[in-house]
């Protein structure tokens, strides 16, 4: 969880200075671009949008500098240039971003929909969770590994920029915690859930069932464990119970001989 924060805090970025005529003919179009990234991090998104459609216009194929501009274009508020400029950006370098940049598309595209469904971004198709979290034969959409690498990655990105609360952060930690309880940690699980809704408090009944049912999961798996002690136990016990009585039949015969 602690990665979704890495960077750059708001905090020390409010202590930028202005940036003059001067100094920006002294900077890279690398260091501009940064620059633009720090004016949007900040709130700063009228900014930060326009000296990236500057640097646009000089390098319209440098991946960065697109993909910055479709970032800016969706803090701006227009999504549909956001969405046209992401696509360029993968066009450009498909496997940026640990080849997560699908997410932010399918954000935008559901943003966009008539009556969004956020739970249509990655898809992970629970109708029961309960039985879903047991379920053998379930296969994930994209390998897990891969999922949970590209969905921390993308968190990574907005809660740099998206403070609470925001339905999409909601429903993408909501995804990322089902695919933490089904493949490793249940306990990890229902610290993202609680995560979840400070994002999202819209979220509270879908969360408490899924608390509830890990620990269902978690009971079960003590119950299981507590079972198979006993299991292991009772063979145990009789091959002691065995070799005591084979010492009291050793100890007889000797006393019988004597």
């Amino acid at each position: 969880m602690p990665y979704w924060w890495h960077g750059i805090g708001r905090e020390n970025m409010e202590k930028l200075l202005p940036l003059t005529k001067e100094d920006s003919l002294k900077m890279s179009f690398r260091e501009l671009s940064d620059r633009a990234v720090a004016e949007l991090k900040t709130g700063n998104t009228a900014t930060g949008l326009s000296i990236l459609e500057q640097l646009y216009r000089l390098y319209p194929n440098e991946y960065n500098i697109v993909a910055n501009l479709g970032t800016a274009y969706e803090l701006n508020g227009n999504k549909n240039k956001a969405l046209e400029f992401l696509k360029k950006a993968v066009s450009i370098k498909p496997l940026s971003h640990f080849g997560s940049e699908w997410i932010h598309i399918r954000i935008l595209e559901e943003e966009l929909a008539t009556s969004p469904n956020y739970k249509n971004i990655i898809n992970l198709g629970i109708s029961d969770y309960q039985k879903w979290l047991t379920d053998k034969t379930y296969r994930f959409p994209r390998p897990a590994d891969s999922l949970k690498l590209q969905i921390a990655y993308q968190l990574h990105e907005r809660i740099k920029f998206i403070a609470p609360p925001n339905k999409t952060i909601g429903q993408l930690v909501t995804d990322f915690a089902d695919i933490v309880s089904k493949t490793d940690s249940l306990g990890a699980a229902k610290e993202f859930y609680q995560f979840a809704l400070s994002y999202d408090p819209t979220l509270r009944d879908t969360i408490a069932v899924r608390i509830k049912g890990v620990e269902f999961s978690q009971k079960e798996v003590k119950n299981t464990f507590r079972w198979a002690t006993i299991v292991w136990a009772i063979p145990l016990l009789a091959l002691i119970l065995i070799f005591f009585a084979w010492l009291k039949s050793m100890r007889n015969q000797k006393r019988t001989e004597q």
